[in-house]
């Protein structure tokens, strides 16, 4: 028993004393992340990083540089200055004006797309319409049984888009604030899925048993609740890891050299709409698909010790 308190004393101290320190080497201070409002990069301005927009006005003004990669989550992009990296949104409306360089891809995702004459794109213009229910993808038409979560209207459906973006979102910040962490649980996930996947199973029954038997106590309760907390948390940047390394799949078929943040992003987002896809239409086992890669990267979490540590693949 106090080997159990003082293994959750010392997990305590690595969360209080370690997401400062990861805060910092992530490189907040380069990168910029904006929540609502107006956000204007004036002219001869550099941003040294990238540009991640949630809601509101983003401008870039003519000469205005960012030297990285751009992700808006709904709102407004307006750009007349320089862009190194991507730019990949998810619904609102982006203009590239007649001064505006794109060095990457422009990857939109149900986004109101306008490019003036003179605007340069290096890559390609990727364009997606908004996500519908799947049955509106095919050109033919079938039926498949118990499809309740498409004909309860679009209100069911739009709350399953909006977990999708939310996971994506969350991808992409942790990829800016933690990028080092992702990579490490990445790293196994890629090249040690199957033993990830055992050390993850066997971490969920053990730390199971032990919260259930350390909350009976009500001295011990307060340990229980913060063994759950962590539990989750590792839960957590192990779909971020899974996606992580969705996403430098995804690249590496199209060819295309994305930032960690970005491949974050778009892996997250695909990962996440096919396992809520396959657990919304196979409500029975449907949820087989989505714990079995939450056990991949929680038990890559494990190995890496919340990707503190190096594991030889």
């Amino acid at each position: 028993m106090k080997r159990i308190v003082l293994f959750a004393c010392l997990m305590a101290v690595f969360v209080a004393l370690f997401i400062p320190f990861a805060v910092l080497a992530g490189g907040v201070r380069e990168s910029k992340v904006v929540f609502g409002g107006e956000f204007i990069l004036k002219e001869n301005e550099v941003l040294a990083g990238d540009l991640v927009v949630f809601g509101g006005k983003a401008e870039l003004r003519e000469s205005s540089e960012v030297q990285g990669n751009i992700a808006f989550f709904g709102g407004e992009l307006t750009c007349s200055g320089s862009v190194t990296g991507d730019v990949v949104g998810f619904g609102g409306k982006i203009a590239l004006q007649q001064s505006a360089q794109v060095g990457g891809d422009v990857l939109l995702y149900g986004s109101t797309y306008q490019q003036e004459e003179g605007a340069r794109v290096v890559g390609q213009v990727l364009q997606f319409e908004s996500l519908r229910p799947f049955s509106a993808v095919y050109p033919f038409r079938f039926e498949l049984p118990n499809l309740d979560w498409l004909t309860r209207g679009w209100t069911k459906w739009s709350g399953f888009l909006f977990r999708v973006f939310a996971w994506s979102a969350l991808a992409i910040l942790g990829g800016l604030l933690f990028p080092r962490v992702l990579e490490r649980i990445s790293n196994v996930v890629r090249g040690q899925a199957f033993i990830a996947w055992v050390v993850g199973l066997v971490s969920v029954v053990v730390i199971s048993i032990g919260i259930i038997l350390l909350a009976i106590t009500l001295i011990l309760s307060p340990i229980a609740f913060l063994g759950f907390i962590l539990a989750v948390l590792g839960w957590f940047f192990g779909i971020l890891a899974v996606g992580l390394e969705t996403g430098r799949r995804l690249a590496e078929a199209l060819r295309q050299t994305w930032s960690l943040p970005i491949t974050a992003g778009v892996g997250t987002f695909l990962l996440v709409f096919v396992i809520n896809g396959v657990s919304a239409l196979v409500p029975c086992v449907g949820w087989i698909v989505p714990f079995s890669v939450g056990l991949i990267g929680f038990g890559a979490v494990i190995l890496t010790q919340f990707g503190l540590k190096e594991v030889d693949i």
